[in-house]
């Protein structure tokens, strides 16, 4: 795959330099090329020691950061994550002249999908919840943006990050194996690697970064382990017999396929990029109906009558549509509090819509449901953007981006877990790959 060093041109070898990832890998030492001439200046001279001590400052700084990705999924851990979200902030905050973080992206969105959540409360049914909700899903998943944003300066800073995600996921994936094979079956309840569901939205947000990671990584041996994280995370996900995840793997796999085709990053003729399309498809439908059948135990008909999402989906279609501009108030559980009625008698686990854009419907109306959308949007453009930018790189870092946000927005159509950690992982990542992408086009600019 090309993109593993940025194109040939008058700025490719400076931005290399630029970012601490020459041949040498001396990570901090920056190199700076002179206006109209060669001469290169290290910004700490000739100093070791004063070189070693900015880099220690830097993975001091960066490690609350590295903690709460490495934390966040598994299950107990809220105080210890609440203390690294808290700690990355004040820390950003502390040093917010020194890091000069570029203007922020999608605020326009963000405000407005913060303001209706807000206004919701006037008619929420339990103003207290629809206030914790708030402070959960919108006020520390904003703290984990802005802190993210402003910290990954560099791309030796946004590796570090992704390392610390895969680790994360290693531990928790090589627990849920151990723990399958000796009890024979995904234990729900009462484990540190949490629910299916859960392990779902994670795994979907986690391949995209894996995906960069290993762009960004040149030697084999380091790539291979960055594969064989991904292969953890696969066997993983086919223990926990979730099947709408392996379309999310084939939506993320199909976009990285086709804009590294766009790109010039991968060398594919149209012929050669059809068949991998169809064979991507087929794999997929052999593997989620494979998962299928053992979830049910060969009797498909039975489940399939079983299912009362799409019987949920269609009442609670009528219930927005009676009250088109208010809802319940914000937060996941107001149709188990206001809309007791949707709930099916024979499956109490439809508590709530299932999907997040009816979730938002029941809770703040159209508003809330086009304030969503709108932030999906953003992101989804500034990604977009990336993938026309002037080196490969940042093209990579636009497809992980469009991957992360198609994949972990496909995910929640079938099932809302968008919330708490994964909310909070979810524009940590954001805030990690804006805050370096926008450093570096603006580095391209100047």
């Amino acid at each position: 795959m090309r993109g593993e060093t940025p194109r040939d041109g008058p700025t490719a070898g400076n931005e290399s330099l630029r970012d601490g990832e020459g041949k040498t890998g001396q990570g901090e030492e920056l190199i700076m090329a002179a206006t109209h001439g060669s001469q290169r200046l290290s910004l700490f001279g000739s100093d070791p020691s004063r070189a070693g001590g900015c880099v220690m400052r830097r993975a001091l700084t960066l490690l609350p950061f590295m903690a709460l990705l490495f934390i966040l999924p598994f299950r107990g851990t809220v105080a210890i994550r609440l203390v690294c979200l808290a700690a990355a902030l004040l820390l950003a905050l502390f040093l917010w002249r020194r890091l000069a973080p570029p203007r922020i992206p999608c605020k326009p969105a963000i405000g407005v999908w913060a303001l209706i959540a807000v206004i919701s409360l006037a008619g929420a049914v339990d103003p207290a919840y629809s206030l914790g909700e708030i402070k959960n899903e919108i006020v520390y998943t904003m703290m984990a943006f802005v802190a993210f944003f402003a910290a990954t300066r560099k791309e030796s800073d946004l590796k570090w990050l992704l390392l610390s995600l895969a680790a994360g996921a290693s531990v928790l994936c090589l627990g849920a194996i151990q723990s399958h094979w000796q009890l024979g079956a995904w234990q729900e309840r009462a484990t540190f690697y949490g629910g299916t569901g859960a392990f779902a939205g994670y795994a979907a947000a986690v391949a995209p970064m894996l995906f960069l990671l290993a762009a960004y990584t040149p030697e084999r041996r380091r790539r291979g382990a960055v594969f064989a994280v991904f292969a953890l995370v696969a066997v993983t996900t086919l223990l926990s017999l979730q099947r709408t995840v392996w379309w999310v793997f084939a939506l993320e796999g199909l976009i990285a396929l086709v804009l590294l085709k766009r790109g010039g990053l991968i060398r594919l003729s149209w012929t050669g990029l059809m068949t991998s399309v169809l064979l991507v498809v087929v794999l997929t439908g052999g593997i989620s109906l494979a998962v299928h059948q053992e979830r049910v135990k060969g009797d498909v008909d039975a489940e399939i009558n079983r299912d009362s999402r799409p019987k949920v989906w269609l009442s609670v279609v009528h219930r927005i549509a009676e009250r088109p501009l208010v809802g319940a108030g914000f937060g996941r559980g107001v149709m188990s509090k206001a809309d007791r009625d949707l709930v099916p008698k024979d499956n109490s686990m439809l508590w709530h819509a299932h999907n997040i854009f009816l979730d938002y419907g029941l809770q703040m109306g159209l508003p809330g449901m086009l304030a969503l959308a709108w932030v999906v949007f953003c992101l989804l453009r500034e990604y977009w953007r990336l993938c026309n930018a002037p080196d490969d790189k940042l093209k990579l870092l636009g497809i992980a981006g469009l991957m992360l946000v198609a994949g972990v927005m496909l995910r929640n159509q079938a099932s809302d877990e968008f919330l708490r950690d994964a909310s909070i992982l979810f524009w940590a990542l954001n805030g990690a790959l804006l805050g370096f992408s926008r450093r570096r086009l603006e580095s391209h600019r100047k």
